[in-house]
């Protein structure tokens, strides 16, 4: 009798979504640590790693591990290629070797002297075995000349095998060749299939590169061609279009491209490129059209509140416009200040020399203070030497000049080559 009320009584606990006494509470899992170099000596330094001569001595296991680090390693600044290729050259090699030799070729700027005929057969046998990375190397180093002579049509061979089996270096430089009639006769279109083989981000870029080399012509056929190019790059990722609006709105598209390619960023919304947003906001600044200048204005108020200094600029010299009315500069005043109120000192430089000068806003030297010591925190060195300047001017208050002589001293610690002009010239006195 007292097991079965046991029983019910466990039911009923587990009914009501009581939690069993011995349920383990799960942990977060850790966020792993990443390691970050200044370069890869103080990579190598750090692993222990020998240094090159020592680790071609290494054994090939070890030697592949170090080489993979030089040669693949994300951030291009920490990588060695010369003590890459040394491992992998260094000694017996394999398959693995001959394919990380690929991958740091098609990554890296190379060298392998008298080499490179042994290097070229390596790549070459390891292709017929499949090896899409090897086909592709073979191809660059033919098309680089770099200790053999140039051949651009054994290059675009190989480009194009290593296009055929999925190789995305291949695929760009199979499309680029063609753009350019390098190795090939010159075909866009055909060019434009292959670069449809890519996914989005990567064919943007690669329709860019395509645009640049098309336009070269300057032909009216080819500048359309690059026009579509272009304009396509900025469709297929809009997060990533400032090269091509760049391209578009400050080289010699006609005005309907133009047009076209505003548009594009328009209708990106919150997910435009903020290089984009930048660049047409300055042709749009050059433009006599009080509507364009208005859009430049909101366009720079996007960028300001991001911290885009320029923009602030932008912004400071357009409280001076005539052809602004005073809603559009009340406008401006209060982003600059959202701006300087959330940490940005150019912001609160801009919006000290406006109060100072009366430019745009009704003067206040209370204010125009405030915002310049605002910015001089932040060690900026020129609202320093603007803030000590203009406490030393104020009515002989000896605190004010004190204070002044100390903001200078920092500017001119900052190199701020007026503030040391001005404190010789207080020494002088």
């Amino acid at each position: 009798m007292k097991s079965t009320l046991c029983i019910v009584l466990a039911a009923l606990m587990v009914t009501a979504g009581a939690m069993p006494t011995s349920a383990k509470v799960v942990k977060p899992t850790p966020k792993p640590v990443v390691e970050t170099y200044a370069n890869f000596e103080a990579m190598r330094i750090a692993k222990g790693w020998p240094d090159v001569s020592a680790a071609t001595k290494l054994s090939l296991p070890k030697r592949l591990l170090i080489a993979t680090a030089a040669l693949t390693t994300k951030d291009r600044m920490v990588r060695d290629p010369d003590y890459g290729f040394a491992l992998l050259l260094a000694g017996p090699t394999s398959r693995d070797a001959t394919r990380l030799l690929a991958k740091g070729v098609l990554m890296n700027d190379y060298s392998f002297g008298e080499r490179t005929p042994a290097v070229l057969r390596s790549l070459a046998s390891e292709a017929m075995r499949g090896c899409k990375s090897c086909v592709a190397a073979y191809g660059l180093i033919h098309f680089e000349g770099e200790d053999i002579p140039r051949n651009d049509a054994v290059a675009y061979k190989w480009y194009r095998w290593a296009a055929v089996v999925g190789n995305a270096k291949g695929i760009e430089a199979t499309s680029l060749a063609l753009v350019e009639g390098r190795g090939t006769p010159r075909n866009i279109a055909e060019a434009k299939k292959w670069a449809a083989r890519l996914e989005p981000a990567r064919r943007a870029k690669l329709y860019t590169e395509m645009a640049k080399r098309v336009v070269l012509s300057n032909s009216d056929e080819d500048m359309a061609a690059s026009a579509d190019l272009l304009l396509q790059s900025m469709t297929l990722n809009p997060a990533d279009a400032g090269r091509p609006a760049k391209q578009l709105l400050n080289l010699d598209y006609d005005a309907p491209t133009q047009e076209k390619a505003m548009a594009a960023i328009r209708a990106a919304g919150p997910k435009v490129d903020p290089n984009a947003l930048k660049v047409m906001a300055e042709v749009l600044w050059k433009r006599s059209n009080p509507e364009a200048v208005s859009e430049a204005v909101s366009m720079f108020q996007t960028l300001a509140t991001r911290g885009d200094t320029e923009a602030v600029d932008y912004l400071s010299r357009a409280l001076a416009r005539s052809d602004l009315d005073k809603a559009t500069k009340d406008r401006i005043v209060a982003s600059l200040t959202l701006a300087a109120d959330s940490g940005y000192a150019q912001a609160s430089k801009a919006l000290g020399n406006a109060y100072y000068y009366g430019t745009g806003v009704d003067a206040s030297l209370e204010k125009a203070e405030s915002y310049r010591e605002n910015a001089a925190r932040q060690n900026d060195p020129e609202a320093q030497y603007l803030l000590g300047m203009m406490l030393l001017q104020s009515t002989g208050d000896s605190e004010n000049d004190a204070r002044g002589r100390q903001w200078l001293e920092k500017s001119a610690t900052g190199g701020y080559p007026l503030a040391r002009a001005a404190l010789q010239k207080l020494s002088s006195n």
